[in-house]
Parts: C-alpha cells; sequence; structure tokens
C-alpha cells in the first residue's frame, strides 16, 4: 500500500503544479535562448568541447556545436560529429531486451541463467529484470566491488581508462564468474556489470551480436544512420569525435583519451544529435517493435511498479532510486513536470539525455573532453529555458 500511496501522491503533485508548469515556455525567443546557451561556454576555439541540441516540439530549436571534434586536423564539432554516449547507451540496451520480451522470446521474470548457461550459479534467483533495475545484488566492476579480481599483464589493478586492456571474450568470460555482493531486491545498486551480460542475453536470444541487432531493431526502422554500437573500437567511424583530457602542467594543451576496450551494452554506442533526435521522438510515438504505445510505458516501468503485486517488499535502506529508474532512464520531477534522464561518460566522453514529455522539450548534450561537465550544461539549460520563459 505505500508504494500505491506514494505514487498516488506523485499524480497529486504533478496535477496541482501542471497549469503553471505548461505555459512557462510561451514567450521564449529562440535567439535569446540559444545567445543563452552560447553563454554557457568559454572560447572553445582550438579547444574539444560539446554538441548541444534542444528538441521542442520535434524539432531542434537549438542545435550547435561548440569547440573542436579533432584538435590534429581543425575538424569543427557539427550536428554530425560522432559521440561515444556513456551511460546513456544503456537505454537502448533496455530497448532490445523490451523488443525481445514484447515479442515472446524472453519474460523479464526469466532469470539470467535461462540465457547464459555457463553464468556463475548465484544460488538466488536472478532475472532480467533485476539487471535492468539494478536490483540484482551484483557489484559494478568499476567501482571496486571486486577487488583483485580485475588484473591487468602484470598482476596489479585494471586501470579502466586506456592503460590496460581485455578481449571482449576475456572481459565476459571474468564477469560471468562475479557472484553477487548482496541477495536480490534488497538494494538497488547501479551495475555496469548487468547491462553487459544483458547484452549476452540479447545476443544468445536472436542469434546477432548486439551491434547487429541494434541496427536491425532500432537504427534502421529510426532511420538513425551514423549509430552504432561500436563492439570494436579499431572500426572506422566517420565524422568521429576524438576524446580529450588537459594536460596537467600544459596550459591549453590536451592528451588524446580515448578507449581501447570494446565491450557493449553497458556502454559503447557511438552517434551524432542529428541522429539521436530520432530517438527522442521515439517516446511519443513509437516505430520500433510492434509500433505500439505500450513499449514505450514499458520503458517508463521502475522496478517497483513492476513489483506492485509482489509481497517481497523487504527491501534494505529506502531511496528514492527504487522508484526513479526506469529501463535506464531516471525519473525525476522539476516544475511539477515528469523529467526523464540519464548521464554516461567513458574516459574523455561525457553525455547527459533529458526528457519532458509532457511539454515535449528536450536536451542533448555530447561532450568530447572530460573537463566540461555534460550534466551541469545540461541543467543549466533546463533552468534557463525556465526562466526565460517566466518572463
Amino acid at each position: 500500500m505505500k508504494i500505491m500511496t506514494d505514487l498516488l501522491e506523485r499524480s497529486l503533485a504533478l496535477l496541482g503544479s501542471l497549469i503553471i508548469s505548461f505555459n512557462l515556455s510561451a514567450d521564449i525567443s529562440h535567439e535569446e535562448f540559444s545567445n543563452s546557451i552560447d553563454g554557457l561556454f568559454d572560447s572553445r576555439e582550438n579547444k574539444p568541447g560539446c554538441a548541444v541540441g534542444v528538441i521542442k516540439d520535434g524539432e531542434y530549436i537549438h542545435n550547435k556545436g561548440y569547440g573542436m571534434a579533432n584538435l590534429e586536423h581543425d575538424i569543427a564539432i557539427t550536428s554530425d560529429t560522432i559521440f561515444r554516449i556513456g551511460s546513456v547507451s544503456k537505454q537502448f540496451t533496455a530497448m532490445l531486451i523490451a523488443l525481445l520480451e514484447e515479442r515472446g522470446k524472453l519474460s523479464f521474470d526469466d532469470e539470467m541463467k535461462q540465457y547464459i548457461p555457463d553464468l556463475y550459479n548465484y544460488k538466488k534467483k536472478v532475472t532480467i529484470n533485476h539487471m535492468i533495475h539494478h536490483f540484482s545484488g551484483l557489484g559494478d566492476y568499476e567501482d571496486n566491488d571486486y577487488p583483485d579480481t580485475f588484473k591487468n599483464a602484470i598482476d596489479e589493478e585494471f586501470r579502466w581508462g586506456n592503460e590496460d586492456y581485455f578481449s571482449n571474450d576475456e572481459f565476459h568470460q571474468i564477469i560471468k564468474d562475479l557472484p553477487l555482493i548482496r541477495d536480490p531486491e534488497k538494494k538497488f545498486w547501479y551495475s555496469n556489470t548487468g547491462y553487459v551480460l544483458l547484452s549476452l542475453v540479447a545476443q544468445n536470444i536472436s542469434g546477432m551480436t548486439l551491434r547487429e541487432l541494434a541496427q536491425k531493431e532500432i537504427f534502421n526502422p529510426l532511420q538513425m544512420n551514423d549509430s552504432i554500437f561500436n563492439d570494436d573500437v579499431n572500426l572506422i567511424i566517420k565524422n568521429r569525435a576524438d576524446a580529450y583530457s588537459p594536460r596537467k602542467g600544459y596550459k591549453d594543451e590536451y592528451k588524446i583519451n580515448v578507449t581501447n576496450l570494446s565491450w557493449i551494452g553497458d556502454g559503447g554506442l557511438y552517434t551524432s544529435l542529428n541522429d539521436f533526435i530520432k530517438w527522442d521522438q521515439n517516446f511519443y510515438s513509437n516505430k520500433l517493435g510492434m509500433k505500439k504505445s505500450s513499449l514505450i510505458k514499458t520503458m517508463e516501468q521502475s522496478y517497483l511498479e513492476t513489483k506492485v503485486n509482489s509481497e517481497n517488499q523487504n527491501l534494505e535502506n529506502e531511496k528514492e532510486d527504487q522508484y526513479t529508474y526506469a529501463f535506464a532512464q531516471n525519473l525525476s520531477y522539476f516544475n511539477g513536470l515528469k523529467k526523464w534522464s540519464h548521464s554516461g561518460s567513458w574516459v574523455g566522453w561525457l553525455a547527459h539525455y533529458t526528457r519532458f514529455e509532457e511539454i515535449g522539450f528536450s536536451i542533448v548534450v555530447f561532450c568530447n573532453t572530460d573537463e566540461i561537465d555534460a550534466t551541469a550544461i545540461n541543467n543549466d539549460i533546463i533552468e534557463l529555458y525556465f526562466q526565460l520563459g517566466k518572463n
């Protein structure tokens, strides 16, 4: 009953503020708004930077590059520049799992081991649903949840930048042998590991690589012709931005900071602003799978919403993430409006995507330097939009 009460309270709070919120942006000048976004960036001449897109009612009202995609060849960032988007990729992996469920190829309550036969014996029922919502009890390979497990060639702790190397097969074998760090359903615990395992589920069911499956089921139907789940970082991708980090001790100098690791599922998707708007718009009019709106509703279900009728609600340390993480989308509220978002980062690439479905408004920020916080830029743009709309 507590879950239903909380959901009802959220709904009433939302209804109480929608009348005001829907009219906030009515008088915004696009030029004024774009100039305000420009003001968030210092001069990016001869520096890496970001591509920033703001979508309103299906079109970009701001679509601009700041800085350089490639410093060696003086190539500027544009709306066609390809960025690696880190964990924003997870919602594409989640969508592929949802598409397989829609077609009856799996059930969200199926055990992971059913589709990965050589998976570690967790001695607990760990389901696809657990993995999607980070309630599996599995740890995260990046966050030292498994000390002394990931080693490099000289038996030292593996470095997740670009210093050390695993092949995809080597990495997959290691994570398939990892135990849980707590019982399933006890606690929300963000796990990149779980999303790589979900990619293996999708591959084993479909008989295709995740790259091939995403091409067939998402990118081709949406005509996202420049997007790819890149499971081989040595592939040539036209218009791809290099990623950079500031060179310590050298003013205005940079070092290339790209990855040499190729597994995907938790990340690994490359896309551009001009492609990503097609993904954003699919949340309003679904073109994937059976083209039903129910697929989008599935993508907006949190873990506890999938367990409303379950008696197993003995969760530890209840916190907001239990209610708000839905198929790799975080739900929060801003000015009474639902705000779906997710960030991503890997080596020098950072990304953040936010969508306000109720007013047809989204922000997309892709960066190729870790000196710029894509999430901070995203949040600043939201503040600007609503502030300008009040004037």
